[in-house]
């Protein structure tokens, strides 16, 4: 059995599981159709990563010893379809035709403000250590799904992103390029607008960004 088609059995597994709330080995091999020593090796492959769980016994009707019942943990409903993107593209067609540009921007940006108060970074390291200062602000923004790294060349610092994560959106919604930029630009507490010179927006396969800091700006900024 390859590879995808054994990954396809534990996603129907975990579909089961789901819709049924719990179920055992003895049901899930008949729903499939395979044998339960089988649906047990998904099972332990499964609960190694962490998304499914026992959650009791259920003792048979005639002989045998006690089967286990699995249930989902919540980590599980990361696998399922989402629908975040539909969902956050009409919440913005809605707010950029119901409020005035200014009003709307300004909204942009405390949302990118609160993103970043998210990060909960110390800001005496920035005195400390201006580039493991950055280093948390990439860790924090990789946690985002951003795919970030830095680059440093002579006094220039610049932000890369491999990964656009409203990349489904930006094309309508180029607000959300400028929230991106606001959010680095508070993450590092710089004044100054924070620089695109590459966008996947515009067809480039990362973002690019010139971060307005220098590193005697840093140490200063963090005293």
């Amino acid at each position: 059995m390859g590879m995808f088609s054994m990954q396809n059995i534990r996603q129907r597994i975990l579909q089961i599981i789901q819709e049924r709330g719990r179920a055992t080995v003895a049901e899930l091999a008949d729903a499939l159709g395979m044998a339960p020593v089988s649906v047990r090796h998904h099972l332990d492959i499964l609960q190694g990563d962490g998304l499914i769980r026992v959650d009791g016994v259920r003792r048979r009707s005639g002989a045998g010893r006690p089967q286990h019942v699995y249930s989902l943990t919540p980590e599980a409903y990361d696998v399922f379809p989402k629908n975040y993107h539909h969902l956050l593209h009409h919440l913005l067609v809605d707010l950029e035709e119901g409020m005035a540009p200014d009003a709307f921007r300004a909204l942009v940006e405390r949302v990118a403000y609160r993103m970043a108060q998210d990060a909960a970074l110390d800001p005496t390291l920035q005195a400390q250590s201006p580039e493991g200062f950055l280093d948390r602000v990439v860790g924090f923004l990789n946690d985002h799904g951003y795919m970030a790294s830095w680059t440093k060349e002579g006094e220039t610092y610049r932000l890369r992103f491999a990964n656009c994560p409203y990349v489904g959106l930006v094309h309508t919604h180029p607000s959300l390029c400028y929230l991106d930029r606001v959010l680095v630009r508070s993450l590092l507490r710089c004044d100054d607008e924070v620089q695109v010179e590459e966008s996947i927006r515009e067809g480039g396969h990362r973002c690019v960004l010139r971060l307005p800091i220098r590193e005697a700006e840093i140490v200063k900024r963090g005293v």
